[in-house]
């Protein structure tokens, strides 16, 4: 599947915002339950800084559930949600955050997000992250 800003998709795996309520939004996987490996593909028509927000479980310095992106033409791993790089996201310690902005090269990117099978949205097994409903990831066009 490709997407750019401000278009549907239409398998329901990911959300995007139309382009009304936020015209920022390039690609979003949310709500994401246990168990689950889930991707969305981009394109970047020129140069861009972007704004990724990542929602996560993690422990003992390492992720279980968390998201990365991809550059499609090359496979290489640009960017990746780490527990070094994340901070509390309210609610369980568990509950791990990333906001932070990026360049990317204009390109094609596939976006990816996968859990393990505990603790994700709907199935919580200790206290939700105060924002439940964004366990995922978000990539937005930063704002200047």
């Amino acid at each position: 599947m490709t997407i750019t800003a401000g278009r549907e998709t239409s398998d329901g795996v990911v959300e995007v915002y139309d382009e009304y309520s936020d015209a920022n939004i390039i690609a979003r996987i949310s709500a994401v339950h246990d168990n689950s490996y889930k991707q969305v593909s981009f394109t970047l028509e020129e140069d861009t800084n972007v704004h990724i927000y990542a929602l996560g479980e993690g422990g003992s310095g390492e992720m279980y559930d968390y998201g990365w992106i991809e550059n499609t033409s090359t496979g290489r791993v640009v960017w990746e949600m780490t527990y070094r790089m994340s901070e509390h996201a309210g609610g369980s310690d568990k509950n791990r955050m990333v906001s932070s902005v990026i360049g990317l090269p204009a390109g094609s990117y596939t976006v990816y997000y996968q859990t393990d099978g505990s603790h994700a949205f709907g199935d919580w097994n200790a206290r939700a992250p105060s924002d439940p409903e964004n366990w995922g990831i978000a990539v937005m066009k930063a704002e200047d």
